[in-house]
């Protein structure tokens, strides 16, 4: 079993490390029936793995033992290139899921965006961002991560398109007729950051595809088919994953 603990619950000098959040030491404990010496992976979300048994289980903690560590720094987890996902807010859960495949496709950082065309009327997004990072550490615990990708605070399309700026390139998934398809804007290049951008349910807006444009965006065909919003964040990541990891 393979388990997530912040690094300030984790004591390689002692060899031990102490689960103390209540929803994964009650995983631990009363849903998974762990019990003492069974072996546990653990991992800190910054690229450190650890081997380990389990020494004690307490009402309000998990006490481990480590048997061996492991750094993935820089050679671990290191997706190539770095992709920043800036999603249109969709309907409902829609997000839930989007988030739960991008962190599976590698993608290092999720920045919701409200768009001209964004449905959902919430004013307060903290407790969904809340959600998604659970969301996003429990993928990453499922398909082997060893780092956390970030989970952003919600952004308006104007300040993400700033935002996008610091990134090599901008991918932006549009049904403008001049948009091409990823394989030709990718030929002969090897970017080392990122954007991609997926509207929501309607698409971008035409004010928000001019501005993309005007920012330099290459504007990204995801073939003759049109997708729902989840579909096309989950087909542009692996077509990324596939040209260049």
């Amino acid at each position: 079993m393979r388990f997530y603990v912040p690094p300030d619950s984790i004591f390689p000098d002692k060899n031990i490390i102490e689960i103390k959040d209540k929803s994964e030491a009650h995983h631990i404990r009363d849903v998974m029936r762990l019990k003492k010496g069974d072996d546990v992976n653990i991992f800190d979300g910054k690229g450190r793995e650890f081997s380990c048994f389990i020494e004690e289980v307490k009402r309000d903690a998990v006490i481990i033992k480590i048997k061996e560590a492991k750094s993935f720094v820089g050679e671990g987890f290191k997706p190539s290139p770095t992709i920043t996902l800036y999603q249109a807010i969709p309907k409902k859960t829609k997000m839930d899921f989007i988030v739960e495949k991008a962190v599976e496709l590698g993608v290092s950082q999720i920045v919701p965006i409200i768009t001209d065309r964004t449905i959902p009327e919430i004013k307060d997004f903290t407790k969904k961002v809340e959600q998604w990072k659970r969301i996003g550490m429990a993928s990453s615990k499922q398909c082997g991560r060893t780092i956390l990708p970030v989970i952003s605070d919600v952004m308006y399309f104007d300040g993400a398109l700033i935002d996008s700026k610091q990134k090599a390139m901008a991918v932006f998934a549009s049904l403008a007729r001049d948009s091409k398809p990823l394989k030709d804007i990718l030929r002969g290049l090897s970017p080392k950051t990122i954007a991609v951008f997926v509207g929501p349910e309607g698409d971008f807006s035409p004010r928000e595809v001019f501005m993309a444009k005007e920012n330099g965006c290459s504007m990204c065909s995801l073939g003759s088919l049109v997708l729902k919003s989840e579909t096309a964040a989950i087909y542009i990541l692996s077509c990324l994953s596939y040209e260049l990891q």
